[in-house]
């Protein structure tokens, strides 16, 4: 019987990009999207998920809920998909398990911030994605990459935020002295086909820490525009995103900016990928790469017909 790697998530915006550098995965989904190869699961029942897993090498498992202003989607689409998954997952697969920098909480203890750091998952988010790790801790041959905040042409958050930055009306969240840490979502993909064959446990996959205020100067150079000077307070960016998933889940439809959104931007939260670089081969590019990249996008998109 042939050994196969199966993907879950493969039509989010991280699994598309893993997808393409894994292109003889199965893809695993809810409903037909039309990927090559892919398998339409009821995930609910257990002995086809057996079934169909019993022939798996490794399972890279990057489907979750990131709806941060719905706790019951959250644990259901972190835990209780990830536990299913487990019990169907024969010992001897490999498991590729897709967290976040979130389970460290919004300011986490160590600065730089690494493997060993205590946790402190302080949304519902983190805390369901925690809870995921734990389990996925659990199985055998494990690989745990706890993710940090993703940027890439599929994310199309950060083409508002340029917008918002091309129009001026793009405000400093705080004193905007606070660090930041993205990762660029090909070179996260990058870390995933490393962690088919390679690692064992937990590894922080980050870029490199800039301000706030240094990171809307790089991307207002690229665009050509005055960086914004004005600000706004902590408290008053969080109410109006609040506000706005509210109206979100009133009306349908999804925020622009939600509180996760605010407390990316305003906390200051810097990784050590050393680990990472040195087992799994990670190598993050520069962000006045990755802003550049987006830029030329933006811009491109702007003009188009």
């Amino acid at each position: 019987m042939k050994s196969r790697i199966y993907l879950t998530g493969a039509s989010g915006r991280i699994g598309k990009a893993v997808l393409k550098k894994i292109p003889d995965a199965v893809p695993l989904v809810r409903n037909a999207s039309g990927l090559e190869n892919e398998i339409v699961v009821d995930f609910s029942d257990a002995e086809e998920l057996k079934r169909i897993l019993n022939d798996a090498s490794v399972l890279v498992h990057i489907a979750g809920s990131v709806k941060t202003y719905d706790k019951k989607d959250l644990w259901e689409g972190n835990y209780g998909l990830t536990k299913k998954l487990l019990d169907a997952l024969p010992e001897n697969a490999r498991l590729v398990f897709a967290s976040t920098i979130s389970v460290y909480g919004k300011n986490p203890v160590d600065v730089p911030a690494d493997e060993g750091t205590p946790v402190n998952p302080d949304s519902e988010y983190a805390k369901s994605k925690y809870e995921s790790e734990k389990l996925a801790a659990e199985h055998p041959n494990h690989v745990i990459l706890r993710i940090g905040v993703v940027y890439g042409p599929e994310f199309g958050d950060y083409f508002y935020i340029l917008g918002l930055l091309e129009k001026r009306k793009m405000k400093i969240i705080g004193d905007g002295d606070n660090r930041i840490s993205f990762v660029n979502v090909d070179d996260v993909a990058d870390v995933f086909v490393s962690a088919l064959s390679k690692g064992s446990g937990i590894y922080v996959i980050s870029g490199e820490c800039r301000p706030q205020k240094e990171i809307y100067e790089i991307a207002c150079r690229e665009l050509g525009v005055v960086p914004p000077k004005e600000s706004v307070s902590v408290g008053a960016a969080d109410l109006a995103a609040r506000m706005g998933e509210i109206k979100a889940k009133l009306f349908g439809g999804k925020p622009k900016i939600t509180r996760e959104h605010v407390a990316i931007l305003s906390s200051g939260r810097c990784f050590n990928c050393n680990k990472a670089r040195r087992e799994l081969g990670f190598s993050p590019r520069s962000i006045e790469e990755g802003i550049a990249e987006m830029a030329r996008i933006h811009k491109r998109s702007s003009t188009e017909p």
